[in-house]
């Protein structure tokens, strides 16, 4: 699966301090709200000065299920119409994206620890919220692929790791 997210893997990738907080915005999960309220932003190399980033996991059903709703509303597609491009495996996009795999991408540019934090984390953040995440999603198949890494994730909430670790621990389940 690592192969098909060459369209994440190979856009910059970017953390945001907001006050004391250090954090690594991902689609889907507050990146919008996080990005708007920075003091700071690191990208790529200068991420590297970071000394602990904390990034926010949200429930990745509730997450595949809105970034599929999002990518067909901005692509003007039919909410099936998009599944069933993902499902065959046709449609790879960061909106629908494993968490882990955005973790993999930071994985480039930062090598010290990450704690996992749930998503409801973000009102210690920022008060912002610039997308409501409107209850009239269409529901969807989730797709085993996409959801289950990031269910092993979820388990690890409210724990710091050395971020390559962390990527090694699970790398074997995208194979």
């Amino acid at each position: 699966m690592l192969k098909h997210w060459d369209k994440l893997l190979n856009t910059d990738c970017l953390v945001v301090r907001i006050g004391e907080h250090t954090v690594y915005p991902i689609y889907r999960t507050g990146s919008t709200s996080l990005e708007l309220a920075a003091d700071k932003v690191y990208i790529n190399e200068s991420i590297a000065e970071c000394d602990q980033i904390k990034v926010l996991i949200r429930n990745p059903g509730d997450r595949f299920v809105s970034g599929i709703n999002e990518y067909s509303r901005l692509n003007c597609l039919e909410v099936s119409e998009t599944l069933s491009l993902v499902d065959q495996g046709k449609l790879m996009d960061r909106h629908f994206a494993p968490q882990y795999m955005w973790l993999f991408h930071l994985s480039k540019y930062f090598k010290g620890n990450i704690t996992l934090l749930p998503f409801e984390y973000i009102k210690e953040i920022t008060g912002i919220h610039a997308k409501k995440d409107n209850a009239g999603k269409i529901p969807v198949k989730l797709l085993k692929s996409f959801v289950d890494i990031d269910t092993e994730l979820v388990k690890l909430i409210g724990k710091t790791f050395k971020i390559d670790d962390l990527i090694k621990r699970y790398k074997s389940v995208l194979s």
